[in-house]
């Protein structure tokens, strides 16, 4: 399914490309390349559109790209950063983000609307013919605002309902790409708790090797039956340029016919969290790679995908037969250069499981990936459906029966194989949801409370601990895990399983904690590193929302953020500002009482004024006071007066003697 096409695919409509209906917003006719591409994975969302380079430097004119109005002027911290909307006759609008400045009257209009409503943060939408422009105008100054990484241009292209649209589908010149994409790795994973895969139940990856005719192959045999699910981390590039973009798209076919088929020509902004369903959230939660699945999972509801046989798998490869089976991986980029992996998979040869002990000591594990360690006699942990229980150094003899208990209902469990002196139970989670599974006189508790379902809302209680999950909280369903961590806080389930929308806490803490109610609050905790969330107070009871699960705690902020003002002088103000733990919330500077603009650069930690007049300096010894509140409400100052700097008097030397001869 090559991706530069006129066919109709996903969300882009008829008719919608039009080749050189849009300048290029960079340096139009010379060439350029791109440091990110549309749909490229990135933290809980698709990239919206194409980063363009801009030399490492600001500052570069960026023009309208095409004839339209400026629908749309915003100033975010993070994100997009300074950005602007452009909307165009034909329906479409585009977007430029992290920009320097804006052009003139533009820029006066930002900065009167900010300085009227006294706030850094805006967003405003100016009448239609209040700022028209012209293909090719200079709009603005590239930049490095907001949650950029670098100087560069974000360029974005929307239809009227807001599904962004691949810009390179308009075939700019300026970018040139005869680079195919290409295999890091691939993964193969095991979709049932009957499905295995060299023996196993389990997730192996593989790293496809290029061959001379820039084919791909794999070096080591795979043996697999049931239902085998392909996961892929794969990458593009451009010419001129060594950044890795992410794919356009993705074909799997199955002895020949194609069984899946992934195209980002388009997608909904609204939709764009998808992204932690499409990708394996997991993986990337633990190791940062972001492996594109190739299949639909379960809650899955974009319409980027193609399912031409077997629908009902939903791309899930059904090694049913007992015979060996060709798969074929095929990625393309938006000019249709693709990257070919072939390899086979063999059927699975039966094996009779060893005979194992007579009796079985159970150490008793909380259910938490977390906590399983090597030491531990076993291990518990959950892919989403499916319960493994791993129990180590089994010896001789039978291994018990599990016994998988659900309030007074007791079901029973055999042991699922047996491997590498370890037996291993698989249990489907769709069909029991045990509180805890007994091994003889041992006994594992799982924590887990109820099935969630998707789509409907839903509350939870037990203790001093009340959940409420919207209709749009979930992706998928969630077998809920619930309990409170040694040393205080709580744990719902795995930082591993996402949330596409928020859930509501109520906790009342069940430990020793002073409770300051201004500044006391929730974080999410994960790699050791505090995320705030706030909350409120209520006789005791805390109420706050999260859209990550894991471990949470009460935390007090009671330091103020620390604030420093680097120069003061008529031609402008500078100050660095840092919080240590909850985070800046705003901030506010004063000269002789009068509010001034301050701009704010996060990831410098640094703010500096913004005169509405620039032609006027601020007034020597005028009295300058900056004014930062953290989330907790904690405030921190620093004041000084405006100084004049005084000149550099360099000391004159006589010159030097010349020597006679």
């Amino acid at each position: 399914m090559p991706t530069n096409s006129t066919t109709t695919t996903g969300y882009l409509q008829p008719g919608t490309i039009e080749n050189g209906y849009f300048l290029f917003p960079i340096q139009p006719g010379a060439t350029n390349s791109l440091s990110g591409g549309m749909g490229d994975l990135r933290p809980n969302h698709f990239h919206a559109g194409l980063d363009i380079r801009t030399g490492g430097r600001e500052g570069l004119n960026v023009h309208a790209a095409a004839d339209g109005y400026v629908s749309r002027i915003a100033v975010f911290t993070g994100g997009y950063g300074n950005v602007m909307f452009i909307k165009h006759p034909n329906g479409l609008t585009t977007v430029y983000g992290h920009l320097k400045k804006l052009n003139d009257s533009l820029g006066v209009y930002l900065r009167t609307l900010q300085y009227q409503k006294k706030t850094f943060e805006i967003d405003l939408r100016p009448q239609p013919g209040q700022f028209p422009v012209k293909k090719g105008d200079v709009i603005a100054a590239s930049g490095n605002t907001g949650g950029s990484g670098g100087p560069h241009l974000h360029f974005e292209i929307r239809d009227a309902k807001d599904n962004l649209i691949n810009p390179l589908l308009y075939n700019f010149s300026e970018i040139q790409d005869d680079v195919p994409p290409y295999f890091e790795r691939i993964a193969l994973k095991t979709m049932t708790a009957t499905s295995r895969i060299n023996g196993e139940y389990q997730r192996i990856g593989y790293a496809p090797v290029r061959q001379a005719d820039g084919s791909y192959i794999l070096t080591k045999p795979i043996t697999a039956s049931g239902l085998i699910g392909l996961e892929v981390l794969g990458y593009d590039k451009t010419n001129g340029s060594p950044y890795r973009n992410g794919i356009s798209c993705l074909e799997i076919r199955l002895d020949g016919r194609e069984v899946f088929a992934y195209n980002m020509n388009s997608f909904p902004n609204e939709q764009t969290r998808f992204m932690n369903i499409h990708e394996n959230y997991e993986v990337e939660q633990i190791t940062g790679q972001r492996y594109h699945r190739a299949y639909i999972a379960d809650g899955n509801i974009l319409n980027l995908y193609k399912l031409q046989s077997n629908a009902a798998y939903r791309g899930r490869l059904p090694l049913l037969d007992g015979q060996p089976h060709e798969v074929t991986l095929i990625l393309y980029d938006a000019y249709d250069h693709a990257a070919r992996l072939t390899f086979t998979i063999l059927p699975e040869v039966a094996t009779t499981n060893p005979p194992s002990m007579d009796s079985l000591t159970v150490h008793s594990v909380s259910y938490s990936p977390e906590l399983a360690d090597s030491e531990s006699a076993v291990t518990v942990t959950t892919d989403e459906n499916v319960l493994k229980l791993t129990v180590k150094n089994i010896g001789t003899g039978n291994p018990p029966v599990a016994k998988l208990i659900t309030g007074r209902t007791v079901t029973e469990q055999p042991v699922s194989y047996i491997r590498n002196n370890q037996a291993i139970y698989l249990i489907d989670l769709r069909q029991t949801l045990p509180d805890s599974v007994q091994f003889g006189r041992g006994v594992v508790r799982t924590n887990f409370k109820k099935r969630i379902i998707p789509g409907q809302k839903e509350v939870f209680t037990e203790g001093n601990t009340r959940l409420e999950f919207s209709s749009k909280t979930l992706f998928d369903t969630l077998h809920l895990a619930m309990r409170p961590l040694p040393g205080g806080g709580l744990e719902i389930n795995q930082a591993t399983i996402p949330l596409n929308d928020y859930l509501t806490v109520h906790y009342v803490p069940n430990y020793p904690i002073a409770i300051d109610t201004m500044r006391t609050k929730a974080y999410w905790i994960s790699g050791g590193r505090e995320s705030f969330l706030g909350g409120t107070w209520n006789k005791g009871k805390i109420e706050f929302k999260t859209r990550s699960l894991g471990r949470f705690q009460l935390l007090t902020d009671a330091n103020p953020p620390a604030v420093e003002i680097l120069t003061a002088t008529p031609k402008g103000i500078t100050a660095k500002i840092r919080d240590d733990l909850s985070g800046i919330s705003e901030f506010r500077a004063l000269v002789n009482g009068e509010w001034v603009l301050m701009q704010y650069d996060y990831k410098r930690a640094l703010l500096w004024s913004d005169k509405l007049n620039e032609d006027e300096p601020f007034e020597s010894g005028a009295e300058v006071l900056i004014q930062v509140k953290d989330r907790s409400g904690n405030i921190g100052s620093d004041s000084t007066t405006i100084e004049v700097p005084h000149p550099v008097v360099r000391r004159k030397t006589a010159p030097k003697r010349r020597k006679r001869r």
